[in-house]
């Protein structure tokens, strides 16, 4: 493949997944960049509420247990309905014993924000392998 693309980011685009945002898109090359296997919104069953929905996590970390990393775009301090929401799947999640993690816009702007996944992604493999 010939491409006159200067930047990384651009040369790689086409070998993507079609992220939906910027932030999504900051992850999952995060995930590449450390070789951590990843389906991007891979549907996943849960019981919410009594009945039972399918959602597409935005990303599952099938060799961590099953963990899912949500990003939650919504940029400038979302309204409460917002994290309500946020509130209510961290709660679904847990009620169908799937760990997940939430990095939101504001963590991305922050320099250390890789360590909010690797830090679970250590603790993971620490528990994995210290049985």
């Amino acid at each position: 493949m010939q491409t006159d693309a200067s930047r990384l980011e651009d040369r790689l685009g086409p070998l993507e997944p079609p992220y939906k945002s910027r932030g999504e898109a900051q992850v999952g090359r995060l995930l590449d960049r450390y070789g951590v296997p990843f389906f991007y919104e891979m549907p996943v069953m849960v019981q919410d509420s009594g009945q039972y929905r399918l959602w597409h996590p935005d990303f599952t970390l099938p060799t961590y247990g099953g963990l899912i990393v949500e990003y939650a775009g919504v940029p400038n301090s979302p309204g409460p309905e917002y994290r309500e929401l946020l509130q209510h799947k961290a709660a679904v999640y847990e009620a169908n014993a799937i760990p997940a993690i939430f990095i939101l816009p504001d963590d991305l702007a922050e320099p250390g924000w890789p360590r909010l996944i690797a830090g679970p992604l250590e603790e993971y493999s620490s528990q994995r392998y210290s049985r």
